[in-house]
This record gives C-alpha cells, structure tokens and sequence, in this order.
C-alpha cells in the first residue's frame, strides 16, 4: 500500500466482558489506511468489522473494550497520536473533524424530533467550525446541495421520516462531510437500499473523497461494493484478518478458501439460476476455543495441520498476504 499513510491498526485486540472474563472477539489485528485511498473490511456479519471500526473512535459497546494494540493516527505535521491512549474528551473533539462515521441504519442514527439542518448544522456549532448561525446555515445548505439533495433549501427544514432510504443515507453522508473529516468510516452504507440508489450511493462516496482528499474505511459484506468502490482490501472472518490484497489483485487471484467462498456467493447471470453458491456451515462462537485456524471447521481444502495450528500471514508479493496453511 502507499507509504503515506493516515491510519494503522497495530495489532489491535477488542474483548467483551462475559462471566466475569474477557473474551477477545477480534484478535491482532493489523491493518493501514493510506491518505486519500477507500479501503474495504469485507466479511460475513458477526466477523468483527464493526466492532473494529467503532474502537477507532470509542464508541463501542460498555461491555467491549480494546484490550490490546495501538491505533495510530499520523497527523499532517509528521507526528503520531495513540488513538487507544486518548481520553473521552480528547476523542470526542476528533469525531466529526478528523473522523467521521456513517452509521449502518440512517433511522435510528438521526434525531426523529430535530429537522434534519438543524443536526447537520449541530456539528458546526458543537465544533466551533463556524459560529455565526446564519453562515452555518448557508454551510449545511452547500453540503446538502454537494451530496445530491434535490431542494436543499426544502429539504433543510424536513424530517427524517419525510424522505426516502436514499435520502437519509445522503443526509448522514452530509452530516459526516461537513466537518471536513480526513478519514470516513462507512459501516455497511448501502444496505436495505435497491441496487439503483445503492450504485448512487457508492459514487457519491467516491466522489466526496475525490473531492475533499478524503480516506475512507467500507465496512460491507457484499463484494460487489469492494468491488465497485475500494482500492484495497481486508477479508476478516472470526476477528481475524484472513486476506489483504489490492482490490484487482483479490479479484482476479483470491487465495483463502473464504475469500474463495464469499467471491463464488455472489449470484450470476450465467449458470443455473436456481442454485446459488454458500459457504457450508455457519460462524461459530467466539467463546470457542480454536488451537488452530479460525475457518477450518467450514474448509474444504482444511489439511490435518489446519485443525493444531494457527497460520501466520503469508507474504504472496509486494501487497498481497494471506492466512492458510494449504496456500
């Protein structure tokens, strides 16, 4: 990946709070994100994405808790900053200027009892990005204009529930977006939309961080988004990263068995229509014990020593790694 680089995950450790003990439920992880690059968590739910994505900015659960490993923030004057190590104040003045979330469901993330200028404007103001109500005002209207909202002046008045699927999630892409954020974590932001608006959607995030020389972090599990949108990509299964290639690279030459198995998913035009591809069995507990690989009660390909040892990442050339035994 390019060397100039904004964020990096150093091996980085969540556990939830269970009976008394810690149970980690995304293990070592390491991942960067270049500036101005989209970069895809890619996997089934249940894997950890979001509970990775939301330690970034310390918002995760009151049970869950990072309990090991670095998140370091390069600022622009060469400096590093241990995201981990900030307290909830010192974070809370990074969220919505150098990082902003769009969250996975738009209506239970916006105010049913605020009009939807009002939250945007919120952040100015809670910010001090703008003081003067009246320019704050004619801000959020610009916004609403540059993510594509037919009427902003209108719609700047309107309520959540008045607009469509679609809108909500510009409306919450434009919330992100007026702060002028370095880094936009999208979790999963085209579900329950139809492929019309969802293809919509992944343009204006391409293009806002076009725009702006934005980074953004896709958490999905549909590799048509990765596809469409990301130059790089993470397969993570079980809280652990399984594959990390570029994009193309990943595409053309997917070496885990689960990145095989959730490429093979994706339904077709060609072949028979009434069979659709799966990956056999389902994500088991974390609270289970594996002495070796995390996928290999779900492989085909699984080998003896897949069942006692965990593999390490292999190195397959300048930006593709992977986690197998077999390969």
């Amino acid at each position: 990946m390019n060397e100039d680089i904004l964020l990096e995950l150093n091996n980085l450790t969540v556990s939830l709070r269970q009976d008394k003990e810690m149970i980690p439920v995304v293990s070592g992880i390491n991942m960067s994100i270049s500036r101005r690059k989209i970069v895809g968590l890619v996997g089934e739910s249940g894997c950890g994405k979001s509970m990775t994505a939301k330690s970034i900015n310390h918002i995760l659960p009151s049970i869950a808790r990072v309990t090991d490993g670095r998140i370091l923030w390069h600022e622009d004057n060469g400096s590093v900053t241990d995201l981990a190590a900030l307290s909830e104040k010192d974070i809370r003045r990074r969220c919505g200027t150098d990082i902003a979330m769009v969250f996975q469901e738009p209506m239970s993330s916006l105010n049913p009892m605020m009009c939807i200028g009002n939250q945007i404007k919120e952040v100015l103001m809670i910010h001090k990005l703008e003081r003067d109500p009246v320019k704050a005002r004619q801000k959020v209207i610009q916004m609403l204009a540059d993510v594509g909202i037919p009427e902003p002046e209108l719609r700047y008045r309107s309520f959540p529930h008045e607009l469509s699927g679609g809108m909500r999630q510009r409306i919450m892409i434009a919330m992100a977006m007026i702060g002028s954020p370095k880094l936009l974590i999208a979790d999963e932001p085209t579900t329950a939309l139809d492929v019309s608006i969802e293809s919509q959607i992944l343009r204006l995030i391409r293009k806002m961080c076009d725009t702006y020389s934005m980074s953004a972090l896709i958490i999905t599990h549909n590799m048509g988004v990765v596809s469409a949108l990301c130059d790089y990509v993470y397969v993570m299964y079980l809280g652990t990263i399984m594959e990390q290639a570029p994009v193309g690279e990943l595409f053309k030459n997917p070496l885990h068995p689960y990145t095989k198995g959730l490429l093979s998913s994706i339904p077709k035009i060609e072949g028979n229509p009434e069979f659709l591809s799966t990956i056999p069995g389902t994500i088991p507990m974390k609270r289970t014990t594996f002495k070796g690989c995390e996928f290999c009660l779900r492989c085909s390909d699984d080998i003896k020593k897949c069942f006692f040892e965990k593999a390490g990442l292999k190195k397959v050339n300048a930006d593709h790694y992977v986690r197998c035994h077999v390969v």
